[in-house]
């Protein structure tokens, strides 16, 4: 009887270890299963959210830093050209499937005017302008890469921008249709929480298809894709250096950051605007705004501050 006893103990408690087994294992296959939902819903309830989670791949998409060259081919995936009757006038930032960034002053048509979203289009995947041109002139489009021409269903300023001021010198572009993101259409990444803004006298990166010298007798407007690397001022110090350079009244808002070198040099420019200025872990931080004249010593160039325009930005993009 004892040993028929010790033999059922035995059987019980291994039937015991293996249902604690089974359970330990059910219990992380449910705490995933509920984590997959959570995350599914949040990307599904706000747009925004699937975004700032997809910042986490940020780091392992960081461009290569070197002042005033051509950007490798898909280097940036994520710039836009905005065009008006063929033409590139601006640039713009890809931050969601149904949305761009870019500079208010880049949709004004005057005083206080704003253009009509049928007036402009965007070309995404781009890298040269007169290739693209000749692709489309010759209705090429059977590579996957080619660029894509988009339109666009709303154009959105901040609500306290005037065309005249510098202040507030952001806007949204809203998409007609949503994009499919591939190797060479891709969103940046956006900084999630408003105060993580300080990058002073760190290297930041600048692209565009803009002038290449201020005088545009003396330059020409780029062809393929530029990049360049700028340094990131103090506001203070950029006021200080905009005073002494001959602007006596020049104020720089916790709104805007500074971007560029005392000598001057390297700077973005004419057909810049709206572009991309982008942190080394690869956050877009500016866009480019203002500044006097290009490249000039002591006045870097002007960018709005991505960063305090964050909530503004979802909640156009939740409510619209």
């Amino acid at each position: 009887v004892h040993s028929v006893n010790v033999k059922l103990v035995l059987n019980h408690l291994q039937i015991v270890s293996e249902l604690q087994k089974l359970n330990k294992r059910f219990s992380f296959i449910l705490f995933t299963l509920k984590m997959w939902i959570l995350l599914m819903f949040l990307a599904f309830t706000n747009p925004v959210w699937g975004q700032i989670v997809s910042a986490i791949s940020c780091r392992e998409r960081k461009p290569k830093i070197v002042g005033g060259l051509e950007a490798i081919r898909n280097e940036m995936p994520y710039i836009v050209s905005l065009t008006r009757r063929g033409g590139h006038f601006c640039g713009a930032t890809i931050i969601h499937e149904k949305w761009v960034l870019t500079a208010g002053h880049c949709i004004c048509n005057g005083l206080n005017r704003f253009m009509k979203a049928s007036q402009i289009q965007g070309v995404m995947g781009l890298h040269s302008i007169s290739q693209y041109l000749n692709d489309v002139r010759n209705k090429r489009d059977d590579d996957v890469t080619q660029p894509l021409q988009v339109n666009f269903k709303n154009l959105i300023p901040h609500p306290k921008y005037q065309c005249v001021l510098p202040e507030n010198d952001i806007a949204l572009l809203e998409l007609i249709q949503p994009l499919k993101f591939s190797h060479h259409i891709q969103p940046s990444c956006l900084i999630a929480d408003v105060g993580f803004d300080s990058h002073e006298n760190e290297l930041a990166t600048v692209s565009g298809w803009g002038w290449t010298n201020e005088n545009q007798y003396e330059g020409e407007r780029a062809d393929a894709l530029r990049k360049a690397s700028v340094r990131i001022w103090n506001n203070n110090l950029c006021k200080q250096s905009y005073q002494l350079n001959g602007q006596p009244n020049s104020e720089i808002l916790d709104t805007q950051l500074c971007a560029g070198f005392e000598n001057g040099g390297i700077d973005s420019c004419w057909a810049d605007s709206g572009g991309p200025l982008m942190s080394k872990e690869n956050y877009l931080i500016g866009i480019v705004s203002t500044g006097l004249g290009c490249a000039r010593p002591g006045l870097p160039g002007i960018y709005t501050r991505v960063s305090k325009y964050i909530e503004w930005v979802k909640s156009v993009i939740l409510n619209t």
